[in-house]
Protein backbone atom coordinates (compact mmCIF):
# COMPACT_ATOMS: atom_id res chain seq x y z
CA UNK A 1 0.00 0.00 0.00
CA UNK A 2 1.43 3.36 -0.82
CA UNK A 3 0.56 5.41 2.22
CA UNK A 4 -2.87 4.82 4.46
CA UNK A 5 -5.69 6.92 5.85
CA UNK A 6 -7.30 7.62 9.16
CA UNK A 7 -10.80 7.17 8.24
CA UNK A 8 -11.61 8.73 12.07
CA UNK A 9 -10.28 11.88 11.05
CA UNK A 10 -12.27 14.84 10.76
CA UNK A 11 -10.11 15.93 7.94
CA UNK A 12 -11.88 15.19 4.76
CA UNK A 13 -10.18 11.80 2.58
CA UNK A 14 -9.74 13.60 -0.24
CA UNK A 15 -7.76 16.16 1.75
CA UNK A 16 -5.48 13.37 3.74
CA UNK A 17 -4.66 12.23 -0.06
CA UNK A 18 -3.75 15.79 -1.62
CA UNK A 19 -1.30 15.88 2.06
CA UNK A 20 0.14 12.49 1.82
CA UNK A 21 1.10 13.23 -1.84
CA UNK A 22 2.25 16.52 -1.45
CA UNK A 23 4.78 14.19 1.68
CA UNK A 24 6.00 12.16 -0.62
CA UNK A 25 6.80 14.75 -2.67
CA UNK A 26 8.99 16.72 -0.11
CA UNK A 27 10.64 13.76 1.29
CA UNK A 28 11.81 12.78 -2.00
CA UNK A 29 9.94 9.55 -2.29
CA UNK A 30 7.81 10.97 -5.14
CA UNK A 31 10.28 12.87 -7.44
CA UNK A 32 9.41 15.14 -10.79
CA UNK A 33 8.34 13.45 -13.74
CA UNK A 34 6.70 10.41 -11.74
CA UNK A 35 3.81 8.61 -12.13
CA UNK A 36 1.20 8.42 -9.41
CA UNK A 37 -1.00 5.38 -9.36
CA UNK A 38 -4.12 5.52 -11.30
CA UNK A 39 -7.54 6.97 -9.63
CA UNK A 40 -8.99 3.50 -9.53
CA UNK A 41 -6.03 1.66 -8.37
CA UNK A 42 -5.54 4.04 -5.44
CA UNK A 43 -8.81 3.98 -4.33
CA UNK A 44 -8.62 0.18 -4.33
CA UNK A 45 -5.39 -0.35 -1.88
CA UNK A 46 -7.27 2.80 0.15
CA UNK A 47 -10.85 0.99 -0.16
CA UNK A 48 -11.83 4.38 -0.44
CA UNK A 49 -14.78 6.02 -3.52
CA UNK A 50 -13.27 6.40 -6.88
CA UNK A 51 -14.88 10.16 -6.80
CA UNK A 52 -12.83 11.02 -4.17
CA UNK A 53 -9.37 9.94 -5.43
CA UNK A 54 -10.28 11.75 -8.58
CA UNK A 55 -11.06 15.49 -6.18
CA UNK A 56 -7.90 15.06 -4.79
CA UNK A 57 -6.08 14.66 -8.20
CA UNK A 58 -7.94 16.83 -9.65
CA UNK A 59 -7.32 20.02 -7.10
CA UNK A 60 -3.89 18.78 -6.95
CA UNK A 61 -3.50 19.43 -10.78
CA UNK A 62 -5.55 22.63 -10.07
CA UNK A 63 -2.72 23.40 -7.62
CA UNK A 64 -0.12 22.66 -10.02
CA UNK A 65 1.40 19.81 -8.47
CA UNK A 66 -0.18 16.90 -10.98
CA UNK A 67 -0.50 17.20 -14.60
CA UNK A 68 -2.56 14.78 -16.74
CA UNK A 69 -0.45 12.91 -19.38
CA UNK A 70 -3.65 12.04 -21.72
CA UNK A 71 -3.70 8.31 -22.01
CA UNK A 72 -1.20 7.39 -19.33
CA UNK A 73 -2.41 9.12 -15.83
CA UNK A 74 -1.23 11.97 -13.55
CA UNK A 75 2.71 12.79 -13.17
CA UNK A 76 4.02 14.89 -10.75
CA UNK A 77 5.32 17.89 -11.88
CA UNK A 78 8.04 20.86 -11.52
CA UNK A 79 6.80 21.79 -7.77
CA UNK A 80 7.75 24.40 -5.95
CA UNK A 81 8.74 22.49 -2.41
CA UNK A 82 8.74 25.80 -0.48
CA UNK A 83 5.05 27.01 -1.22
CA UNK A 84 4.17 23.43 -0.04
CA UNK A 85 6.06 23.75 2.95
CA UNK A 86 4.85 27.30 3.54
CA UNK A 87 1.48 25.74 3.37
CA UNK A 88 2.34 23.16 6.38
CA UNK A 89 3.36 25.67 8.32
CA UNK A 90 0.66 27.77 8.07
CA UNK A 91 -1.50 25.09 9.18
CA UNK A 92 0.76 24.34 11.97
CA UNK A 93 0.37 27.63 13.27
CA UNK A 94 -4.03 27.20 13.05
CA UNK A 95 -3.16 24.15 14.69
CA UNK A 96 -1.24 25.73 17.57
CA UNK A 97 -3.49 28.75 18.00
CA UNK A 98 -6.38 26.24 18.28
CA UNK A 99 -4.64 24.62 21.19
CA UNK A 100 -3.91 27.45 22.81
CA UNK A 101 -7.46 28.53 22.87
CA UNK A 102 -8.36 25.54 23.77
CA UNK A 103 -6.38 25.75 27.02
CA UNK A 104 -3.71 22.89 26.56
CA UNK A 105 -0.43 23.69 28.47
CA UNK A 106 2.36 24.67 26.38
CA UNK A 107 4.30 22.22 27.58
CA UNK A 108 1.85 19.48 26.61
CA UNK A 109 2.44 20.79 23.47
CA UNK A 110 6.26 21.05 23.52
CA UNK A 111 6.15 17.52 24.39
CA UNK A 112 4.05 16.19 21.32
CA UNK A 113 6.13 17.40 19.45
CA UNK A 114 9.30 15.60 20.95
CA UNK A 115 7.49 12.60 20.53
CA UNK A 116 6.76 13.14 16.84
CA UNK A 117 10.09 13.95 16.01
CA UNK A 118 11.73 11.41 17.71
CA UNK A 119 9.43 9.11 15.78
CA UNK A 120 7.86 7.51 19.08
CA UNK A 121 4.74 6.65 19.30
CA UNK A 122 1.76 8.90 21.08
CA UNK A 123 -1.30 7.37 23.02
CA UNK A 124 -3.68 8.92 20.33
CA UNK A 125 -1.96 6.10 17.34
Amino acid sequence: MWFKINFHSSKPIYEQIKDRIKLLILSGKLKEGEFVPSIRSLAEDLGVNLNTVSRAYRELVQEGILEVKRGEGYVVTRVDKKKIQMQLEEELIKVLRDCKRAGIPFERVQKLIEIVYRGEKTCLE
